[in-house]
């Protein structure tokens, strides 16, 4: 079977990247897979009009105020989850068992939400700030930590309404948009995986076998490169902030 697939840890590029990878892959072998080939032309449509989308709005200047104000979201959520780890080691009393409580609302939602596409992004930090705020105030009063919570949910708030703006000028074109077309692209992927791997039960042969290990190494490699890239963000912040507390004499 084809391995699954969270899209939603996918920046625009990389889907797109992706989804261009996966095309050519199927697309080599769609004469020995002749039944593939609606599933492939429906997934290159789709692709194509994501990556219109995608290279108009990336002319828009305010794609890169968004960018930086989705920045600002994740190292607010970092912070804060940073925090709740710290404050379950603590030994006060309570502290502890109420840091635990609100570190399973970020579990529940999205623990790496950093990493998550725009969308998701804002539906996980959404759900994580407003269960904290309406189930736990007494735990997240008890730890100090409101602040950091109102940091997110500030970060957020400003990150949605540019957002808007990248919507509100794609629809004065009226031209398909990123988010609209994202979505389209993911299921058009996911019908033509799934196809693949239900060929491959019900009539086995080399040439499913083949694409079946292509795909799955495309899938595997891809998503390495993604937590690679983010763990050298993370590694490079650090750096740069060990460098700050050392170099004051």
């Amino acid at each position: 079977m084809i391995t699954s697939v969270n899209y939603s840890l996918f920046p625009g590029d990389e889907l797109l990247t992706f989804g261009l990878r996966a095309i050519n892959a199927v697309d080599a072998k769609k004469l020995q897979l002749p039944s593939v080939v609606p599933y492939l032309n429906n997934t290159t449509v789709k692709c194509s009009t994501f990556k219109s989308a995608l290279e108009r709005e990336s002319k828009n200047p305010v794609i890169k105020v968004q960018a930086i104000k989705s920045k600002v979201c994740d190292d607010a959520f970092i912070a804060l989850r940073k925090y709740f780890e710290s404050a379950s080691a603590r030994r006060k009393e309570g502290w502890s068992a109420a840091a635990e409580t609100l570190l399973s609302v970020i579990r529940k939602y999205g623990w790496s939400a950093q990493l998550l596409g725009y969308k998701a992004k804002s539906a996980a930090l959404n759900n994580i700030v407003s269960e904290i705020r309406t189930k736990y105030p007494t735990e997240l009063a008890l730890i100090v930590g409101g602040e950091l919570l109102d940091e997110v949910n500030d970060a957020l708030v400003d990150f949605e309404a540019t957002a808007k703006q990248v919507v509100e000028v794609a629809a004065s074109n009226n031209e398909p948009t990123v988010v609209e077309t994202r979505p389209e692209l993911v299921v058009a992927l996911r019908s033509m995986f799934q196809f693949v791997g239900l060929q491959q039960i019900a009539a086995p042969s080399d040439d499913l076998t083949g694409l079946i290990n292509t795909l799955n190494e495309l899938i595997t490699t891809s998503l390495s490169t993604l937590k690679a890239s983010d763990t050298r963000a993370e590694n490079s912040k650090k750096a740069d902030e060990n460098k700050d507390g050392t170099t004051a004499s």
